[in-house]
């Protein structure tokens, strides 16, 4: 069961950037065209490159008086009179925190998307991207986080479309006590090389001599896998794990983490319950004599060398948000593996009552290892 002494730690939630970010920090030679909330029909939207992006009121918490449901388009949409101010405000945050009964939170962006690619993916002016880009991360760092510095963590955002520039960017925002990176699940999605390639080595270097660990959060490619065009949201919304799963093979087989052994890899927003079956069929393809890359077809050529039990094991980390499955397969799930994630203020998360669902849901594993999910496995891998 769950100690009552337990400083909850969530691994994955939201900030909704205030309205203010970018048009406040920024140079001002990119002030003009830096994104900036503007009024549509009643309605507000982010405005950049020309583009209105609406915030969806089911990525927020709505103010009493105003539905939790709908998202964009207009005017299925929220204000920011219309939602909890926790959602964009860090000392609101705390209380909302404070209220939910968890004691730390590693926050992604929201409109910034969660692998940064609002500013380099199909963009027009790649300059003024990296200027948003950066400024979101002083942001984060330098107000969001320094708030309270033992309950706010941030996963940075990183100028991926140039691997010398996310280098760079990295390096700056470690020297600020960045204490995780927001990466994409699947790059080739944003027009960028695989994991399967040595493209992203010179990042894996700083990252992993820095022991600062690499989170893929389901959607960070810009596209959830359905079924069809036409499938509801429901289809899509029970499926969102299989993101997660993808993402984990290709870093199970990438050599990435062999040749990189210090690196920890989270899986955010992804599940945990189907780790058992993932696992025991990355160990048959692993063993399967009959499997070989045809670098001629342009497969990769690396072949791992270690078994995906052992390497899942020692690098790879999963989520639980209103899951209890893995929690009674805890003989096949890797309990040091496990992380506890709140997803507030968006829709997936339990908001007011995590704590609560954590004492049910781990009211019969033993504390020492309730424990670890709830709490100390992250502050093992934000090294707090």
């Amino acid at each position: 069961m769950l100690p009552t002494t337990t400083r909850i730690m969530s691994a994955d939630d939201h900030l909704i950037e205030p309205a203010h970010l970018w048009v406040d920090r920024v140079p001002a030679k990119y002030r003009d065209g830096c994104p900036k909330i503007v009024e549509v029909d009643g309605r507000q939207a982010w405005l950049y490159e020309g583009e209105h992006t609406y915030i969806p009121m089911g990525s927020c918490r709505a103010l009493p008086g105003f539905s939790e449901a709908g998202y964009p388009p207009a005017p299925g949409t929220a204000r920011f009179d219309e939602i909890r101010p926790g959602c964009y405000d860090p000392v609101e945050r705390l209380k909302d925190m404070d209220i939910d009964g968890t004691w730390g939170q590693l926050c992604f962006p929201n409109y910034a998307r969660f692998a940064g690619h609002r500013f380099f993916l199909n963009v027009t002016d790649l300059e003024l991207g990296l200027a948003c880009l950066r400024t979101y991360n002083d942001y984060l760092l330098d107000e969001w986080c320094a708030t309270d510095p033992e309950r706010l963590f941030g996963a940075v955002i990183l100028p991926l479309f140039d691997v010398e520039k996310a280098v760079e960017e990295l390096k700056r925002v470690l020297a600020k006590g960045a204490r995780a990176i927001a990466f994409s699940e699947n790059p080739t999605v944003l027009g960028l090389p695989s994991v399967h390639t040595d493209h992203w080595d010179p990042l894996w270097a700083v990252a992993n001599e820095a022991g600062i660990p690499i989170c893929m959060h389901i959607g960070s490619s810009s596209r959830l896998v359905t079924t069809s065009a036409d499938a509801p949201p429901t289809v899509l919304v029970a499926l969102n794990g299989v993101n997660s799963m993808m993402a984990g093979v290709d870093w199970l087989f990438a050599g990435i983490l062999e040749r990189f052994p210090r690196l920890k890899v989270i899986l955010s927003e992804g599940g945990a319950g189907w780790i058992p079956y993932i696992l025991e069929r990355a160990e048959k393809a692993f063993h399967d004599g009959r499997l070989s890359q045809d670098t001629s077809i342009g497969q990769a050529g690396v072949k791992a060398t270690r078994s995906p039990r052992e390497v899942f094991a020692e690098h790879m980390y999963v989520c639980l948000v209103d899951e209890r499955f893995a929690l009674r397969s805890l003989a096949d799930v890797p309990v040091d593996n496990l992380l506890f994630e709140g997803d507030f203020p968006h829709g997936d998360g339990l908001w007011p009552n995590n704590r609560a669902y954590l004492e049910k849901a781990l009211a019969d594993v033993p504390d020492a290892d309730a424990v670890k999910i709830a709490e100390t496995n992250l502050r093992g891998l934000l090294r707090v």
